[in-house]
């Protein structure tokens, strides 16, 4: 688990159970979307939920809620977009592709989450540096400069 920190305070982070709800229902909200793309094209109806297993992933960045919502992903895909009646059966090539898509959207909405996420960690380390450091009062002059604000000195 994950603790992290906000302006100081520690934030405990949300229960695996919530954040598998969570997926579950962005993953049956994207399958009642893609219901309404015409059969005929079947791959916009899947990257409609794969989007949702990435974007889920990407918010969160919850792996153990994700080992669930990626086959939950794709059962819903399975059962309600490629057979539409609820019934779920193994098509061999084309189910292995489906479960390849779901994963990779996984792991790409994983990698760009923790990359966000360590982004405004480091800008946010930056600024602190700025406002604490020892050359803060220099910057604040600097940008002041630039900007024009700030005294000036007659002569």
């Amino acid at each position: 688990m994950r603790v992290r920190q906000v302006r100081g305070v520690v934030v405990a982070p949300t229960p695996v159970g919530i954040n598998l709800a969570i997926g579950a229902a962005a993953v049956v909200a994207a399958a009642c979307l893609a219901a309404a793309v015409p059969v005929p094209h079947p791959a916009w109806r899947f990257a409609i939920v794969a989007l949702a297993v990435g974007g889920f992933a990407a918010a969160t960045g919850d792996q153990l809620a994700l080992a669930g919502v990626v086959p939950l992903g794709w059962l819903v895909s399975n059962g309600f977009l490629e057979n539409r009646s609820g019934e779920l059966s193994w098509h061999r090539p084309a189910d292995l592709w489906l479960v390849t898509v779901f994963v990779v959207a996984a792991a790409v909405g994983l990698a760009v989450g923790d990359g966000y996420r360590q982004l405004r960690e480091l800008r946010a380390g930056w600024l602190a540096e700025l406002e604490d450091g020892p050359g803060a009062q220099r910057a604040v002059r600097a940008v002041n400069a630039r900007s024009g604000s700030g005294t000036r000195r007659s002569r």
